[in-house]
């Protein structure tokens, strides 16, 4: 089985199309790479060519394979959101929320984003952070950095919180944030793009993701960032990694699983649902 944990309904790769034509994409893509079950990440502001909460919702709904996470605009964040994602998490709509510093420039450790990390904890539920490059500045790194994220990990050690796109560039920094706090885990999302290969090594990319897998294997997790990014070039890394292939299913799906609490039949069906 394989889970593809970080996918979003994006037009960028598909102008003109509608959120709807995408997921057919999507549903498409999963079987011709043989992907069970995608998560899909909604954008946390409306109009920006990334299914919002509200579409992905309804999408999901129709699609057994999917899954979704929540989202909120921190800056604006007040209680009416919290109640909708309360609601959402409370009928298994939502699975976790994903939260866009560095694009909304907050500090995950600042108190406004407490409401969300309660909401998860009484869910058990993950955070999902977006980290390291972001819309090519890197000034709006230093808000989404590992080191930002381990504060929130040490202040709410109940939480499960996860690294998006192994955070790269800084994928050392993030390497060592995942290994010192245990609850902290990455996903590979992002790091087989061509671009990203070019920046940070792909020895280097290697060797991180080998280490995590030595030494934790229970905390990294398979992600794509469909439709931006290849799916086959991401298999094609977890394929080459020199673990075990014991830690390749673990990486591949039974992280996922684990993580997001997921309850998944023999036939990789979510129970009861």
């Amino acid at each position: 089985m394989i889970i593809d944990c970080h996918v979003h309904l994006s037009t960028f790769s598909y102008e003109g199309l509608s959120f709807s034509q995408i997921c057919d994409n999507l549903v498409s893509s999963m079987q011709e790479h043989g992907i069970n079950h995608s998560f899909i990440y909604p954008d946390c502001e409306p109009d920006t060519g990334v299914s919002d909460l509200d579409i992905t919702v309804e999408l999901v709904r129709r699609h057994p394979k999917l899954f979704m996470l929540g989202t909120a605009s921190i800056p604006v964040i007040d209680s009416e959101i919290i109640d909708k994602l309360d609601t959402l998490a409370s009928t298994g709509d939502i699975i976790g929320v994903k939260l866009y510093p560095g694009f909304e420039l907050f500090y995950p450790d600042e108190d406004r984003c407490h409401a969300i990390y309660q909401l998860c904890t009484k869910h058990d539920i993950p955070v999902v952070f977006h980290s390291g490059e972001t819309m090519s500045e890197p000034w709006r790194e230093e808000y989404n950095h590992p080191f930002e994220i381990a504060k929130v990990a040490t202040q709410f050690p109940s939480l499960k919180l996860i690294v998006a796109h192994f955070s790269q560039p800084h994928i050392a920094d993030c390497r060592d944030v995942i290994l010192k706090n245990p609850n902290v885990y990455a996903d590979i999302s992002g790091l087989a793009h061509p671009d990203v290969t070019r920046i940070c090594g792909k020895d280097a990319i290697l060797s991180v993701l080998e280490d995590v897998a030595t030494q934790q294997p229970e905390k990294i997790l398979f992600g794509t960032d469909w439709p931006i990014c290849s799916v086959g070039e991401h298999l094609k890394l977890v394929n080459s990694l020199t673990v075990s292939e014991k830690v390749k299913t673990l990486i591949l799906s039974g992280n996922a699983e684990s993580v997001f609490a997921l309850e998944l039949d023999l036939e990789g069906s979510l129970k009861g649902r």
